[in-house]
């Protein structure tokens, strides 16, 4: 029989690979050790979670689950949600960790603790993952009819939320465990689903996965060259994603595939391949693989025991160490054959018993018809008659069982092979359409032949023309013979040159990707930091209905402009609309700068000016220290309100950013404080506090002065504040989800082909 590599789970709960600086994660650590404010430390662990080394990151997930839970003992009230969210994190973090350490009960209790709370504060996606790695650990452990139950329930989750990537991860799991089981048309089903979530979600890793399946039915269905066609798109995914684990076990399958077809030398080629990959990235059961291959081969076809004694003993040792039940039972069937081989029977019978109970324990036939036609084999030799009859009555039992596993493939085989006859058919046709052609060809040149018999005399006669003309044709000969050197010496030139440029190309494409990867995981840092919807929704829209929008439209990946939100100590809700000096990563760094010092105010002060007062000095105590001689002027304009639901009133503090309320299609334009939040000549001065008495369907607009300043239109001029007034006017009796849209339609055709000039943000809240 075939023997395929099938991939058989996905690691959901995927740690981000260590790309960053070292600075960076240095940076990092520094902020964690100084960090004054709990919210910060918590969420900079979080990201040393996700960054730092193998070694390091377990104990920063048991540092943030304790960090946690002395918080909630506390009764955080309204950063409750909070704290709860990041110890979910800390506990799936540590349920990884034991899972790639083989502690699967600690891992499933783990997994438990974060899928519980998870549930409780509403965070479905977590959620979702938390049961596909619960399942996940079960089918390691091959009990497949519980991690079935978990990826179901982890597939309804992810339904209900559109998420494409775990919906591609599930049902490839799902499809995984039909094949193991037999049920070939439910695994292509499930395969093929996979691939076409993954395809959506441009989730590379998982196609590969699928196709390596794929092209293991292929395998096992003897047709060789669509197993090697989908093996090589699966490798050639794997070694694009830097997937080591895939393409240690494409390596296996491609090799499994030449020794099938008698090509030894070809087939230990791949497998040591695959075992040098697997041993770099310390993966046990991958190394364990490609050595039970090796020992195979060495035993069956090589003539080899000695060499297959090592690989199995090897490959038993590190199969027992991580609790792979049935890749031990294979090892120690191995280990039978090559004992018997070696004709030492009392270890042959000692390894293939302990195989044919561990197979029988686990339920998988192919191990026990192995190990039973081993035992058989060796009673016979022992002659112990009655034990080598009942070994021969369950090979024959466990033959069947196979057998009848072997018609449903056959059955789907006849199915791939109508797709066959129809191509040779078409073949058929094309190559009698064929034969007619060449036919026609070769009366042609017969034609031409007789033709040219004809005139064989005249050319004689012109043979003597050409004779005059040799010593000239020969001077002819030597010139381009010289020219020929030149230009073979210009041609290598060119390569060199050629070979440069791709060098250089590589290493600028090299540097772009390296930039671009920080500056992606710097947008990560700061998204974390903005208002949260939960926490806007809660706030704003309580009771579910449309009462908001965020338009935030960033001139690059990371911005300047961000938009915050908090519950201040007196119950109010507090929300702020900001645009920090400059825009990219000096912007962003700002942003994160403006919002650490918002979030130590808020400690302090609830009244909007106060607010801004603190925040200002903490920013201008903060920026003191950039070694110029009279401190940062950097800063931020920003709007902040405070929303007082009972009293149906906001109060405002504003920093050159004004406030615009439309009311019965009227706007009211409410002015700001003429300086920035930051060094100023006025940094003594307080900001003012305004009260605004609000009516039902007022819309409350706040906004940076990226729109405005927005470049466009048909005379490329800016799109300035009145005509955003005109147009917050004509949209404000609108849905605002409805609103948001208008305002990014418009955006984006008044700006055309034009380069965005600025961070936009437009905050709409009805009351």
């Amino acid at each position: 029989m075939f023997r395929c590599r099938k991939i058989v789970y996905l690691l959901a709960f995927v740690l981000l690979q260590p790309g960053l600086k070292a600075y960076n994660i240095d940076s990092l650590k520094a902020v964690l050790k100084n960090a004054k404010h709990d919210t910060i430390a918590c969420k900079t662990m979080s990201v040393l979670i996700e960054t730092t080394e193998d070694n390091e990151w377990p104990g920063y997930a048991e540092q943030l689950s304790k960090f946690c839970e002395e918080k909630l003992k506390g009764n955080q009230g309204k950063l409750t949600s909070f704290y709860k969210k990041y110890l979910a994190n800390a506990y799936q973090s540590t349920g990884y960790s034991n899972r790639l350490n083989g502690n699967y009960p600690q891992a499933l209790e783990y997994y438990a603790k974060a899928w519980k709370i998870q549930e409780e504060i509403g965070e479905k996606k977590a959620m979702a993952v938390s049961i596909f790695n619960s399942g996940a650990v079960y089918q390691v452990q091959n009990n497949n009819e519980k991690a079935l139950e978990f990826f179901l329930k982890a597939l309804e989750v992810y339904k209900e939320t559109d998420d494409k990537k775990g919906l591609a991860e599930t049902y490839f799991s799902i499809g995984s465990l039909c094949d193991f089981s037999g049920d070939i048309p439910k695994a292509l089903d499930y395969y093929s689903k996979s691939l076409s979530a993954a395809e959506a979600d441009g989730n590379k890793k998982v196609i590969a996965y699928a196709l390596n399946n794929i092209g293991s039915i292929y395998g096992n269905l003897n047709d060789y060259a669509h197993a090697i066609e989908y093996y090589n798109k699966s490798l050639k995914l794997y070694e694009g994603n830097k997937d080591k684990i895939g393409v240690s076990i494409s390596l296996n399958n491609i090799g499994n595939l030449y020794k099938h077809k008698g090509d030894l030398t070809t087939a230990l080629d791949c497998y040591e391949r695959g075992l040098v990959i697997a041993e770099s990235i310390e993966n046990k059961k991958e190394t364990a693989n490609s050595l039970m291959n090796m020992g195979s081969l060495y035993i069956d076809l090589m003539n080899e025991p000695d060499k297959a004694l090592s690989c199995f003993k090897k490959s038993l040792k590190l199969l027992e160490e991580i609790g792979n039940k049935k890749g031990i039972a294979n090892s120690l069937c191995g280990l039978g054959k090559v004992y018997l081989k070696k004709k030492n029977y009392s270890k042959a019978e000692e390894n293939t018993e302990r195989s044919l109970k561990l197979g029988q324990e686990i339920g998988y036939p192919q191990t026990i018809l192995n190990a039973s036609r081993i035992l058989y084999e060796i009673y016979e030799t022992e002659n112990k008659p009655d034990k080598a009859l009942q070994m021969y009555k369950v090979s024959v039992q466990m033959r069947d069982s196979l057998n009848n596993i072997q018609s449903q493939k056959a059955s789907i085989k006849r199915e791939f092979q109508y797709n066959y006859e129809k191509k040779a058919a078409a073949d058929s046709v094309a190559n009698a359409k064929e034969k007619e052609v060449k036919q026609a060809q070769i009366n042609q040149q017969q034609a031409e032949i007789k033709a040219k018999r004809n005139q064989q005399y005249a050319l004689y006669g012109g043979l003597i023309l050409v004779l005059i003309f040799a010593v000239f044709m020969y001077n002819r000969f030597k010139v381009t013979q010289k020219q020929k050197i030149i230009i073979e010496e210009q041609e290598k030139e060119t390569r060199q040159q050629k070979q440069l440029v791709e060098e250089q190309r590589d290493l600028i494409e090299e540097k772009h990707k390296e930039i671009t990867d920080s500056i992606n995981y710097a947008e990560r840092i700061q998204r974390s930091f903005l208002a949260s919807e939960n926490l806007l929704d809660e706030n704003i829209s309580p009771s579910g209905k449309d009462g908001y929008f965020v338009f935030f439209q960033p001139k690059d990946v990371v911005s300047g402009d961000f938009y915050w939100a908090a519950k201040l100590n007196d119950g109010n809700f507090a929300y702020v609309t900001a645009d920090s000096t400059g825009h990219g990563v000096p912007g962003a760094i700002m942003s994160i700068l403006n919002i650490s010092s918002l979030e130590k105010a808020i400690e302090k002060v609830s009244n909007s000016s106060s607010i801004l007062n603190e925040t200002r000095k903490t920013i201008i105590n903060r920026l003191k220290k950039d070694g110029s001689a009279d401190g940062g002027k950097d800063g931020m304009d920003c709007s902040l309100i405070v929303l007082d639901r009972n009293k149906k009133q906001l109060t405002y503090a504003s920093a050159n950013n004004a406030i615009w309320i439309v009311r019965e299609n009227t706007l009211l334009e409410f002015a700001p404080d003429k300086m920035p939040v930051g060094k100023h000549d006025k940094d003594q001065i307080s900001f003012t506090e305004h009260i605004i008495e609000l009516q039902t369907d007022d819309v409350v607009y706040t906004f940076t002065d990226g729109f405005p300043d927005q470049f466009g239109g048909e005379k490329n001029k800016k799109f300035l504040y009145k005509q955003l007034k005109q147009l917050l006017v004509s949209i404000s009796s609108l849905p605002m989800q409805q609103q948001k849209e208008k305002l990014s339609q418009t955006l984006n055709k008044w700006k055309g082909a034009t380069e965005q000039t600025d961070d936009v943000t437009v905050i709409g809240v009805r009351i």
